[in-house]
């Protein structure tokens, strides 16, 4: 059965505003919302209930964005019947075995690290990611730049520890020691 339009009768499947009758939706509400004078309001409102009227929604549809759409019919499944239901069944038992022994040798390895298993590798890789990593093989090595700068330049401590990646408490520690022996 198709409606037929006449004017201010309401359309039987909803479709959204375009983006001008959007807009002028969105005025109205605004209007609506904020006009101090209760006349215009009231017109506002009644005119935002048309427009959503004239697209097949209520007020409140309109103010969320348009209809809401059709959800689709769920597909039935087909009962299986002998060996592929036999198979589903086996599949399913297996899935869940699976799934167990997989809960089991987690929570096995979780404990064995609890005891202290990996500790020893765990620490070398963290003290791995800590290191830094020397660019160029024909770079100098970062203590004896160190050195180097210290003892021939008069660069301040913040600089030489930035050109060689040590940190300040290993500068200050060699240029004590320069002190000592010279």
């Amino acid at each position: 059965m198709q409606a037929t339009k006449t004017k201010g009768s309401p359309i039987e499947d909803p479709r959204p505003f375009d983006e001008a009758e959007r807009k002028r939706f969105h005025n109205l509400l605004t209007l609506a919302n904020e006009s101090p004078y209760e006349g215009e309001r009231t017109a506002a409102l009644a005119a935002a209930e048309r427009m959503a009227k004239a697209r097949g929604m209520d007020l409140e549809e309109a103010a969320s964005g348009g209809p809401s759409p059709a959800r689709p019919k769920p597909v039935r499944k087909r009962k299986s019947s002998g060996p592929s239901k036999e198979m589903d069944r086996s599949s399913r038992m297996m899935d869940g075995w699976l799934d167990a022994d997989k809960a089991r040798r987690d929570t096995a390895l979780e404990e064995a690290r609890g005891r202290g298993l990996d500790a020893e590798e765990r620490r070398r890789q963290a003290a791995a990611a800590n290191r830094v990593q020397r660019r160029n093989s024909r770079k100098r090595d970062p203590q004896s730049h160190a050195h180097v700068l210290l003892s021939e330049t008069s660069l301040p401590l913040e600089e030489i520890a930035s050109m060689t990646g040590l940190n300040m408490y290993e500068l200050v520690s060699m240029k004590l020691k320069l002190r000592a022996l010279g």
